[in-house]
């Protein structure tokens, strides 16, 4: 049987919880800030273009904690330096208002399923290496793995195409 690529890469992680991770949200969310108001004459009406990916890459790499930080801190960002009237946390637009709801209860979902994310890669990686330690072979394991996600990709297909059909 093939043995199924590797989809992880090992990305730089901070230990959640540390300084360290606050302040890596902290600069995430400025340079996001400062992109954001860098491009503002060229892009208009998509507010939190930059902070999407700032949340995301901080929850990876520092926690649960950093993430939420960091979505805090682009939301007051972005209701301060880039919504009008400017310099103000108000929001007088109340598409605007709808709008960054929306943003954060994106955010904060995709900081959940990230932080759910990094905490079963490190489950893994535990099990993994006390596997390892015991000399277990896992071959059988990754052939019956690789039959499940190829029932998988063929259910997902029809799933797809029934919806397709319907739509």
């Amino acid at each position: 049987m093939q043995r199924l690529p590797v989809i992880y890469v090992d990305i730089p992680a901070l230990r959640p919880g540390t300084v360290g991770a606050y302040a890596f949200a902290f600069v995430s969310a400025g340079v996001a800030t400062a992109l954001r108001l860098a491009i503002d004459p060229y892009v208009v009406g998509v507010q939190y273009i930059t902070f999407y990916p700032a949340v995301i890459i901080t929850t990876l790499i520092g926690g649960l904690g950093a993430g939420l930080f960091c979505l805090l801190l682009s939301t007051g960002a972005a209701a301060f330096f880039v919504l009008p009237p400017r310099l103000s946390f108000y929001i007088e637009n109340l598409s605007e208002v709808l709008s960054t709801l929306l943003f954060v209860l994106l955010t904060f979902s995709n900081v959940i399923l990230i932080a759910g994310m990094r905490l079963a890669m490190e489950h893994y990686r535990e099990l993994n290496h006390k596997l390892e330690g015991h000399g277990v072979v896992l071959r059988d394991t990754e052939e019956r793995l690789a039959l499940v996600v190829a029932e998988l990709h063929h259910r997902t297909r029809n799933l797809i195409s029934v919806v397709g059909t319907i739509a």
